[in-house]
């Protein structure tokens, strides 16, 4: 590199704050560089002399600098935030109508969970998530490690499914989404990744994920093929494998009804016919309490008692106790997470963020509305958390490292459209 244009990129490192935007734009500005220094000698001109003229052309390295500081500089998505915040805030409501938020270890382990989110998503914000994008295989394998010491070391059943639990810590199968997630974003943005190697993959990890639970697999399998079909593999082959995995798992469940636990037949028989259902709390008194809150609730007078209030029924204690107005008031907070990932990702055009988005927003959507959509009687009775709302160390850590990598991506996304622009470019 020539000392001219060694002084002149340390001239405008200089005005430039983020770390991470002084390396792009060192590669930016010596990208335009060797083009304009090309065309110079194409006229015939001595390298040197090219050279010096490319570097003059280019202008004053410190006008240059603060111009490209206020371009490049990390944006806060303060929506997300705001929106994050409102929501871990608003998951204090449940405890305080049923009357945990005084003398219980309740509110003190809820406060622990919300710190420990909030940590977790703006520790996100700050690391780079681009450099994961071609450690695919680690995820993958970091993932699979960790169901395969689950499967083999849970200790006790929670609603039916298996969980390592020490203490007020459990650890379930949900905790591997967050990783899977990252694997597939990275074999999907890649141009050497075979449709072998995906069913392979896919067959081994669902199979981990089914000795689980159900709800968790559907979770999974829903985001895998989401994110395949925004990937850059064959639509066709895509299609293929897509009608070929509807058929088994239709095959598989007539199957596995025929083993399915009694409870479990009961929640979907629940569904089918709620008012002729022998489940102990089903389908229809679910639907009367959320029938009888009211726009108002019960204004926090404990006159029924919902069981598992804070975690599988909370949407239900939520509407019971404050009525429907703000059970509508918490769906649209919730709901406009949705709307601002959404948003993002239609003005990102890197495949691997885009990817991660899709995955994202589909992880985050089922969550909201199969909970919402089993109280209100769309779905049938599952253990589906309420994000941010459903009490539990699990649920807030994996809704909040979702909410980190989307801050993440915000923090970088004038990068991004940069770097899409010029790869259109050449």
């Amino acid at each position: 590199m020539g000392e001219q244009r060694k002084s002149f990129l340390e001239q405008v490192q200089s005005q430039i704050k983020s770390k991470e935007a002084k390396v792009f734009v060192s590669a930016e500005l010596h990208h335009h560089l060797n083009k304009v220094k090309n065309y110079w000698l194409q006229k015939g001109i001595s390298e040197d002399q090219a050279e010096e003229k490319a570097v003059t052309q280019m202008g004053n390295p410190i006008s240059i600098g603060r111009n490209l500081n206020r371009i490049y500089r990390p944006k806060i998505d303060w929506v997300t935030l705001v929106l994050f915040v409102a929501a871990l805030l608003l998951g204090f409501l449940p405890l305080l109508s049923q009357g945990y938020m005084s003398g219980n270890h309740f509110s003190m382990y809820k406060a622990i969970f919300v710190v420990l989110g909030g940590i977790l998503a703006l520790g996100l914000m700050f690391i780079d998530y681009r450099k994961m994008a071609n450690k695919g295989w680690l995820f993958y394998l970091l993932g699979t490690l960790l169901l395969l010491f689950l499967t083999r070391h849970f200790n006790t059943f929670v609603d039916g499914q298996a969980v390592f639990k020490v203490g007020p810590l459990k650890m379930e199968g949900l905790m591997a989404i967050p990783f899977f997630l990252m694997a597939w974003a990275g074999f999907f943005q890649s141009n050497h990744f075979r449709m072998w190697q995906f069913l392979l993959l896919f067959v081994l990890s669902s199979y981990f994920f089914l000795q689980f639970s159900l709800t968790t697999l559907f979770i999974y399998v829903t985001m895998t093929f989401t994110m395949i079909w925004w990937s850059k593999l064959n639509k066709k082959k895509i299609a293929i494998v897509l009608r070929s995995g509807f058929a088994l798992v239709a095959a598989w469940g007539i199957i596995r009804w025929m083993t399915v636990a009694y409870y479990q037949k009961q929640r979907l028989l629940s569904f089918i016919n709620p008012y002729n259902s022998e489940e102990y709390f089903g389908l229809s008194k679910v639907h009367h309490l959320f029938m009888d809150a009211g726009w108002f609730g019960k204004h926090l007078l404990v006159d029924q008692m919902i069981p598992q209030a804070n975690t599988n029924f909370v949407f239900l204690s939520f509407a019971y106790y404050y009525g429907w107005l703000f059970a509508t008031i918490l769906f649209l907070v919730l709901s406009l997470v949705v709307v601002r990932i959404t948003f993002i990702a239609k003005r990102i055009g890197d495949s691997y963020t885009k990817l991660l988005l899709v995955g994202i927003m589909i992880i985050y959507t089922i969550q909201l509305v199969g909970h919402v959509g089993m109280i209100v009687g769309f779905f049938p009775m599952t253990n589906m958390s309420l994000p941010f709302i459903s009490y539990g160390l699990m649920p807030v850590l994996l809704n909040a490292f979702l909410i980190g990598i989307v801050l993440s991506i915000y923090r970088r996304k004038d990068l991004l459209a940069t770097n899409t622009l010029r790869g259109q470019q050449q």
